[in-house]
């Protein structure tokens, strides 16, 4: 039994600055600018909703066992739901056509809200184009949203996904994400996206995300609407461990028009959200929080074009 990858476009550097922590304000208010920690809070809050969503199209497209399930039914009776959901109650899926046949179209549909053995709530459609069966070289899933948040979040937008390889040691996606994500105080979070996603642990256990082990690398880019470039590339894989929300391990760099200003470190593989954040020699701690708000923040864009290198 192969097991389901969690693959996303856009993965996971999913820490926001605390703004309910004194001390933790006062400190970042000394280490990063107005601009600097929007950006990073922004970005940060981005891969919170994507990661979430991201292992919802895995779970119902990774493998040809999950997909097969959905068409006989066998996901729900199986309490595979109960793994996942928190009532036990998941979101109507389709599948067309039926069988052994490609391509096909999945549909996810939560209505107006399914919530997540994490707390999450998700709402709305996914829609997921299947090119292949899921484990083939070359396959591909293009995902769009249709009225979809997660949380609060909306996302729009496209993503597609590309399986690159296979053996006896990782699973190995590539993909590329053109989103818009909309917060509920009307900022706009407009990106594009590369990376690479490998499965390292994890292959057998297609519905129990517990011993997953991923390691991830790729860019980010953005622009605002001053045309100011704002880019984070991943320079140690992030590491997510498929029973911890958090990112564990790895570090990232920020730059604005091309000059680094800070360097982020999720630390020694403790599932904890804490980070590190550096910036001229000076590091300090940073919490998972809210997204840093001010008066003249910009709303930004995504500007096409790779500031890293995705392998």
């Amino acid at each position: 039994m192969k097991r389901i990858v969690f693959f996303i476009f856009s993965l996971s550097v999913i820490v926001f600055f605390s703004c309910e922590n004194p001390d933790d304000e006062v400190t970042n208010e000394t280490l990063l600018s107005d601009e600097e920690k929007a950006m990073v809070t922004d970005d940060a809050a981005a891969d919170d909703a994507t990661e979430a969503l991201a292992y919802e199209v895995d779970f119902f497209s990774g493998t040809e066992q999950s997909i097969a399930g959905l068409e006989g039914g066998n996901l729900k009776s199986t309490n595979n739901w109960g793994m996942r959901y928190l009532d036990g109650e998941g979101p109507t899926v389709t599948v067309d056509p039926l069988g052994d046949v490609y391509p096909k179209t999945i549909t996810i549909d939560y209505g107006d809200g399914i919530e997540l053995m994490n707390g999450r709530i998700i709402s709305g459609i996914i829609t997921i184009e299947v090119s292949a069966p899921p484990l083939t070289n070359g396959a591909t899933r293009t995902v769009t949203y249709t009225n979809f948040y997660v949380d609060s979040v909306n996302i729009a937008g496209e993503a597609t996904r590309i399986f690159t390889g296979t053996d006896s040691t990782e699973h190995v996606f590539s993909g590329v994400s053109d989103l818009v994500l909309t917060f509920t105080d009307d900022t706009q979070l407009i990106r594009h996206g590369e990376r690479t996603r490998s499965l390292i642990e994890g292959f057998e256990t297609v519905f129990d995300p517990s011993d997953d082990l991923i390691l991830i690398t790729g860019f980010v880019n953005y622009e605002t609407t001053d045309s100011t470039t704002f880019s984070k590339v991943i320079i140690n894989p992030l590491t997510k461990i498929g029973d911890c929300r958090f990112i564990v391990e790895g570090t990232v760099e920020f730059s604005i028009d091309g000059e680094l200003f800070a360097e982020l470190d999720y630390g020694d593989g403790t599932c904890d959200d804490i980070a590190t954040i550096t910036k001229d020699g000076e590091t300090h701690q940073i919490t998972i929080g809210n997204r840093y708000q001010h008066h003249n923040r910009n709303r930004i864009r995504h500007r096409n074009g790779p500031q890293g290198v995705v392998e």
